[in-house]
């Protein structure tokens, strides 16, 4: 019963790389090195940083997932919460690279700072979240036996459950700013933008 439980709690952890990786990608069809055009692009030049460990951190969610649903002892357990919290680590630093990265632009056009700014923090509270998922996993990571574990499921799920929702309304903010973004790159350029989002 506990191990149905806890495969059916990271069923639900799968949700976030999409909650994350939602429109990470932004790519600009034309080029420029002035004005908004070229602004634009330094934009999605830095955000484009997300594609290489978006995937990374997807292979490690799948493989998580794998090893957890298969679990057959508490030793399993520990080993797949670990490659989570891993995997999070991991995005959560890259994450804080590209933050810094988006912090450092020069981006005089005031529509563009503001979504930069707007940017940033939709990707810096995911990064929160996704580090209170992984502390939920830490609960199961350190349980020393079958009893431990069933004393901190409940605790797991109400914290991860917590993260993995806020973690979907911030996917939903950040994939309307994103088709704002596009709009207003697009605007003077009149060709399309794309917004590659994330496998679901």
């Amino acid at each position: 019963m506990r191990m149905r439980r806890l495969c059916a709690a990271t069923l639900r952890m799968r949700r976030s790389r999409v909650a994350l990786l939602i429109g990470l990608v932004l790519g600009l069809s034309s080029c420029g090195s002035a004005g908004k055009v070229g602004q634009c692009n330094r934009f999605a030049e830095v955000i484009n940083q997300a594609q290489g460990f978006k995937q990374e951190f997807e292979t490690e969610i799948d493989g998580f997932t794998q090893q957890a649903s298969g679990a057959k002892s508490l030793s399993d357990i520990q080993s797949a919460a670990g490659q989570y919290i891993g995997a999070v680590d991991t995005v959560v630093n890259n994450i804080d690279g590209m933050v810094d990265s988006l912090e450092g632009l020069s981006l005089p056009d005031e529509q563009l700072d503001d979504y930069r700014n707007r940017y940033t923090v939709i990707i810096s509270d995911s990064a929160e979240e996704l580090q209170v998922a992984s502390e939920a996993m830490q609960l199961v990571a350190n349980a020393e036996s079958e009893e431990d574990l069933g004393n901190v499921l409940d605790a797991f799920q109400q914290k991860a459950n917590t993260a993995f929702t806020n973690l979907q309304d911030l996917s939903t903010q950040e994939a309307e700013l994103v088709a704002q973004i596009n709009t207003y790159c697009d605007a003077e350029d009149g060709e399309a933008v794309e917004d590659s989002g994330a496998d679901e």
